[in-house]
């Protein structure tokens, strides 16, 4: 509700006699008279006699609610003299109310210059477009805007039909009735305010604000603002568009984002974060963070301290480039992520907070295991490769060396190994292969080692062994295995195993001796009937010149 007091022009208000009542704050600056707010001061002493008559005159015939437009001289306090278009109304309670617009200057004093530099600035020079309405809701007044914004025609200003005004109004509004029903239903609650917003049909948008006007309790009307918000509905529709971009491209990144604000509030968690997580972000504390998160190191063990998060970490200034953790989500898959991020300022430096990107690498570390893997074992049978093997058994033998133990080496190949190639294919073959994998697997410890050497020829170190006899043992096991577990199944291929045994330090002190060894001796049990083991000679020991030669003879069953 707006008193008497803050119109947006300079107003009067009278007694039917002329007596003035009330004068607001816009007329004793225009006029340079701050008497005249005291009130019961005499109209007559601003203007001429013939003028008052005339107004007198005028006032005679009015009803309550009705109003009448004047042109009317005024004098300051000082020599000053103002033309100014007014608009007299009859309240309710008989007093008369006087509405200056169209101040025009008689004389140029700074006094006047100052007070109608004031008055434009309040009224016709606002950005708004502004009308004020009587009770009645007659125009009493409007403001140089409120016409350019609404563009009402000449004929309808001169001739000051308010019907007319109103329908060239409405004939520029998308929703005419919405409007006037806002209108209509102020005229009913006349103590309401009211803001909305307008739409045209040429594509502006107006911003509608009204309020009423009461002196003491008496309703005098109604202020309406309009103002022009195109260019700032235009703006929000743009920034509308840009955050729905900006949320689909969070949404389907395959990264995860996170963000927070300055009181450490989740304030982004795209849908790539949700999946890692396996949950929505909750409201709780950043000492929670951790816990709530399951954040771990990334040997899925060791909890992250609040200051060791990569979020915490960027928030605090620190550029975070490629830190690795871990996550536990809530269905239990543990996600090995990769974090990189900083804090946020705006253009004045103000912190807004911290983002971090996480990159899920579970696939890759996987992948890179895999590929460890294989580098250092069979594809066919999943076991250790020659590779491997060669650093097992240095192990192994240093190990020995400490313990005054010995390390055994056995070399194993499959004896008439060809004939199942060439009678049943090579994937027969591979599923023999992988048999004997699986049947060794079976009968040695889980401290032994065992290899695929290539083609058919396995090689196995067994540590900690006391005696030779002991390595003769675990030969002679392996023969009777084969003979009984696999060559059954072989259709009738003769298949066995001849083996050689070389033993550390007896016939060598390193990998490659050793299993050069074995490897001699593997064939030296060929050479004597197959499926039968046979010991290496010891270091320094030589095979005779004939035997060494069959040794290292090529077969055809092999």
């Amino acid at each position: 509700m707006i008193s008497f007091e803050h119109l947006p022009c300079p107003a009067l208000l009278l007694q039917k006699d002329f007596t003035i009542l009330k004068a607001n704050e816009a007329v004793c600056n225009l006029l340079g008279n701050s008497n005249l707010a005291d009130g019961l001061v005499s109209l007559a002493t601003l203007c001429t006699p013939d003028e008052l008559k005339a107004l007198q005159e005028s006032l005679l015939p009015l009803k309550t609610g009705e109003k009448r437009n004047h042109t009317l001289t005024l004098h300051g306090s000082g020599r000053e003299t103002l033309s100014a278009r007014i608009g007299l109304s009859l309240l309710p309670d008989q007093k008369v109310l006087l509405l200056l617009t169209d101040c025009k200057q008689k004389q140029d004093t700074v006094s006047e210059q100052n007070s109608l530099r004031i008055l434009e600035e309040q009224y016709q020079h606002n950005p708004a477009g502004i009308l004020l309405v009587t009770d009645k809701m007659e125009m009493l007044s409007y403001n140089r805007q409120f016409l350019q914004m609404w563009n009402i025609p000449p004929h309808v200003l001169q001739n000051r039909d308010d019907n007319e005004s109103l329908q060239a109004v409405l004939s520029q509004v998308k929703n005419p009735d919405t409007f006037l029903s806002k209108v209509q239903d102020l005229y009913q609650t006349p103590e309401q305010s009211s803001t909305d917003e307008v739409e045209l049909k040429d594509g502006r948008t107006f911003y509608r604000h009204s309020y009423p006007i009461f002196t003491e309790k008496t309703y005098l009307g109604r202020v309406w603002y309009f103002l022009d918000i195109t260019p700032l509905k235009a703006a929000q529709r743009k920034i509308i568009r840009q955050q729905k971009f900006q949320r689909a491209v969070l949404e389907n990144i395959q990264d995860g984002i996170v963000a927070c604000n300055t009181e450490g509030m989740l304030t982004i968690f795209n849908r790539a974060s949700r999946g890692i997580h396996g949950c929505d972000p909750v409201h709780i504390p950043v000492e929670e963070w951790g816990r709530h998160y399951q954040l771990y190191h990334t040997d899925g063990v060791t909890p992250l301290r609040t200051d060791e998060i990569p979020l915490v970490k960027a928030f605090k200034g620190e550029q975070v480039r490629n830190q690795e953790m871990l996550v536990l989500s809530t269905g239990g898959k543990k996600r090995e992520l990769r974090a990189s991020g900083q804090a946020m300022y705006d253009n004045e430096g103000n912190k807004l907070g911290a983002v971090i990107s996480l990159h899920d690498i579970t696939d890759l570390k996987q992948a890179k295991e895999k590929l460890q893997h294989l580098a250092y074992h069979d594809a066919l049978t999943d076991l250790p490769n020659r590779r491997m093997f060669h650093d097992l058994l240095e192990q192994n033998i240093r190990r020995a060396r400490r313990n005054l133990e010995k390390t055994a080496v056995l070399f194993l190949d499959l004896d008439n190994f060809k004939r199942i190639n060439d009678r049943h294919g090579h994937v027969a073959g591979d599923r023999l292969l992988v048999a004997l994998a699986t049947t060794l697997r079976v009968h040695l410890r889980n401290s032994d080692i065992l290899c695929r050497w290539g083609g058919d020829e396995f090689l196995i170190a067994l540590p900690e062994m006391t005696s030779t006899d002991m390595a003769r043992k675990v030969a002679e096991k392996i023969c009777r295995v084969v003979q009984t577990e696999l060559a059954e199944s072989c259709d009738g291929c003769g298949i066995s195993t001849s083996i050689g045994v070389a033993l550390y330090p007896d016939h060598g002190q390193s990998p490659d001796m050793l299993i050069r060894k074995a490897d001699m001796a593997m064939y030296m049990a060929k050479q004597r009937g197959k499926n039968r083991f046979h010991l290496a000679p010891e270091e320094g020991e030589f095979l005779p010149e004939e035997e060494k030669r069959d040794a290292y003879q090529t077969e055809d069953d092999r």
